[in-house]
């Protein structure tokens, strides 16, 4: 009976014990299940805010640009012109900071009490997180992608967009510093030649100030140098319809080399959805687009490891003007200046960049893409 006794009272000391332990893992099985279930209904966990305010990228106002610094830095492209461009960025910043408002207030709940979510509350702050992100690819198109506050606004949304579907948790972690990285100039300056840029004649000559109108030396010259161009891929952008017009009758005049085949387009847009199928050796783009500032779009394209020649072209500037280093540090290979531009002397003002561009770095720079 003593026996009984001592094991019953000892049954009575563990019995307590061990069902905590065993409702201590119960209670941490349903956690992780709840956790999960939570993840992979698309909810936004505790775990996931937490870790969104423990990895934030440090985001604020001041690290963008102002709307008035835009439009002072775009005067040369005339009054009106710096003033539209101006103001787009202006609208598209206050529409970005205002939605980060607002996913900084829902973030900090989350963390403080976190809530199971409908899916169709998360479907909306998916919506507003989108919207955050066309704000600022509209922000990139004006400032490009190297802006630090807009390289720093995208690596804020990536973070977001793991917050909202948890089910990516450690995506942004597991991204590596180099990646996170503001991108470096492509071009070193000191290899920066202000009449190389410019593509003048060997002479020192501004292709702007020589003649090439019909029936000119200038003309015969630069048929001459036409004949001696590679068949190459050549894109024209530009946002006028006549000017792309005059395009198409220059490839087919041989001003942009025999054999050479030319597309034009009316957009950044067009033309970026079309360079990610399409490796064209020669971009010919006009500086100032309705959509944005092309020289961003050279941002996108050498960042992807294009190797296209890209000669901007604009009829706002004259030499003395252009803001050649800032391209070529952008990734720009060169300027024609297209004061006086016209359906007739055009083509011949081209072929004279063209041809200056290949003396200058040789027959094979205007042909990157094409086989050999």
């Amino acid at each position: 009976m003593r026996k009984l006794s001592v094991w019953f009272l000892l049954f009575c000391l563990i019995y307590p014990v061990s069902n905590a332990a065993a409702q201590g893992r119960g209670s941490s099985a349903l956690k992780a299940l709840r956790a999960g279930l939570t993840s992979n209904a698309g909810k936004v966990s505790r775990v996931a805010a937490r870790d969104f305010f423990a990895h934030r990228v440090p985001l604020s106002e001041t690290q963008f640009k102002t709307a008035e610094v835009i439009r002072k830095n775009l005067q040369a492209h005339g009054a009106m012109e710096s003033l539209r461009t101006a103001e787009q960025y202006r609208a598209s910043l206050n529409k970005f900071l205002a939605i980060k408002k607002n996913l900084d207030t829902f973030m900090l709940y989350q963390k403080l009490e976190p809530q199971l979510l409908s899916q169709a509350e998360i479907n909306t702050r998916l919506a507003d997180a989108n919207q955050a992100l066309e704000a600022l690819g509209e922000m990139e198109r004006i400032v490009g992608a190297r802006d630090p506050g807009v390289h720093s606004g995208k690596l804020y949304m990536e973070q977001v967009m793991v917050a909202l579907k948890p089910t990516y948790a450690g995506y942004f972690a597991k991204k590596k510093k180099k990646e996170e990285a503001l991108p470096e100039k492509f071009r070193e300056s000191d290899s920066f030649n202000l009449d190389h840029f410019l593509l003048k004649d060997p002479n020192g000559r501004s292709l702007t100030m020589k003649n090439t109108m019909p029936g000119s030396e200038g003309y015969a010259n630069a048929q001459k140098m036409a004949a001696e161009l590679p068949s190459m891929t050549i894109a024209v952008l530009n946002d006028d319809p006549e000017i792309l017009e005059w395009a198409r009758r220059w490839g087919a005049q041989g001003f942009f080399g025999r054999g050479s085949r030319v597309a034009v387009f009316k957009s950044l847009t067009d033309l970026m959805e079309k360079v990610k199928d399409v490796k064209y050796d020669v971009i010919l783009m006009d500086y100032v687009l309705e959509d944005g500032i092309s020289i961003f779009m050279i941002d996108h394209i050498r960042m992807a490891g294009d190797k296209a020649t890209v000669i901007m072209v604009n009829s706002a500037l004259m030499d003395d003007e252009v803001p050649a280093k800032e391209l070529f540090e952008h990734g720009a290979d060169g300027f024609v200046s297209s004061v006086g531009f016209r359906a007739d002397n055009g083509g011949a003002r081209i072929a004279n960049a063209l041809y200056n561009y290949m003396q200058q770095h040789g027959r094979d720079a205007l042909t990157p893409h094409a086989k050999k």
